[in-house]
């Protein structure tokens, strides 16, 4: 027991705990702040949301407003689910780094990096402290992030072709772009948007946030275009904000040169079966003041009959080109003369150059010969 009039005395080893406990303490601390209260913890959320397709939460998290300063009509399917989450999986790993602190260290820049192709990317984000919770912990959030537009154009697109729905693979969702009668699909002379006579060009904008890889393709029967990529990697676009350009390179398929000689053919094949001295709508005739008996008129056609389409995009003022059709129509028939009743076998050659008008979309061909 103690003496009386004097205060006990703690065990020394109390004190020893007490700086262990605020060592210990301090080091929790400290911890916290540099991985679940760090600037990298923000930008990581913000990159978890976006590869968990999540773009709303993305944008709360980055102060992004979707409709902000984006032109109307600015499709919204690359914000959100299966071609968000397709995006930022072509990005491959990231790493995630903190960099330098502004001199006040109120802010400081993330860095995230990422390879895409072989090719190495980095988009910087701005992060500013907002406080303290609990006294000890930092309080952190990231500088707004815009919502930029992807404008993905098709183009050597003919002009038949823009006038119907002409739909693209965008991150794999396949996505409408605006036709030359939608709205922002024209440009204000009544034009078509980077038309430069050699065929219409005509796009659809689309919101990203960054990264982000783009990736667009289109296939028809008829027109495709290879797949083109684009990495959006500035969390700023530079003011004023233009949108990036995904560009699709119209060409046509195997499928045109087929039906455009299917067709050359059938028609072909249409005039010599007309029994007549001047076949309707085809480019060989022949003159005579006898009499022909009807029966006896053969007609046919020889020479290079592969008419030879001129691929995307065609000089000139008309995107979709044939080459003419160098030919000549052979006819035998009966000639009875008018005077003396003789009946005389004629063999007649016609040379003749046989131009055509061809339009193209998506899904039709239609081959259009010139004749007087």
């Amino acid at each position: 027991m103690a003496e009386p009039g004097r205060r006990g005395r703690a065990p020394w080893w109390w004190g020893g705990g007490a700086v262990l406990a605020l060592a210990a303490g301090g080091i929790a601390i400290g911890t916290a702040n540099a991985t679940v209260y760090s600037p990298e913890a923000q930008v990581q959320d913000y990159l978890d949301a976006l590869a968990a397709g999540e773009g709303g939460t993305a944008m709360s998290l980055a102060s992004s407003g979707a409709e902000a300063g984006l032109p109307a009509g600015t499709a919204t399917s690359l914000l959100q689910g299966e071609a968000l989450q397709t995006g930022m999986a072509a990005l491959g790993e990231l790493t995630v780094t903190r960099g330098a602190d502004a001199p006040d260290g109120r802010s400081t820049e993330v860095s995230v990096g990422y390879a895409v192709d072989g090719r190495q990317h980095s988009t910087t984000f701005s992060v500013e402290k907002a406080g303290r919770d609990w006294l000890f912990f930092d309080r952190w959030r990231m500088a707004a992030v815009p919502v930029q537009t992807v404008q993905v154009d098709p183009v050597n697109l003919p002009t038949e072709a823009a006038s119907g729905p002409v739909t693209a693979a965008v991150n794999g969702v396949q996505a409408p772009l605006a036709s030359a009668e939608s709205p922002g699909g024209t440009d204000g002379d009544g034009g078509t948007d980077g038309d430069d006579g050699g065929g219409a060009r005509t796009g659809q904008g689309f919101a990203v946030l960054p990264p982000l890889v783009v990736d667009a393709t289109f296939e028809s029967t008829y027109l495709a275009a290879d797949p083109a990529r684009l990495v959006v990697e500035q969390a700023v676009p530079a003011e004023p904000a233009e949108p990036a350009v995904l560009e699709l390179a119209m060409q046509y398929t195997d499928a045109v040169s087929g039906e455009v000689n299917r067709q050359l053919e059938s028609y072909l094949t249409g005039c010599t079966e007309q029994k007549v001295l001047q076949p309707a709508g085809c480019p060989m005739g022949y003159d005579t003041v006898n009499r022909i008996p009807p029966d006896t008129i053969e007609w046919s056609v020889t020479g290079d009959l592969q008419a030879t389409v001129v691929p995307l995009p065609a000089e000139g003022e008309d995107a979709t080109v044939v080459d003419p059709v160098e030919a000549h129509a052979d006819l035998t028939l009966q000639e009875i003369d008018l005077v003396t009743g003789e009946r005389l076998p004629v063999e007649h050659r016609d040379p003749f150059t046989l131009e055509a008008d061809l339009d193209v979309t998506a899904e039709t061909v239609t081959l259009t010969p010139r004749v007087p």
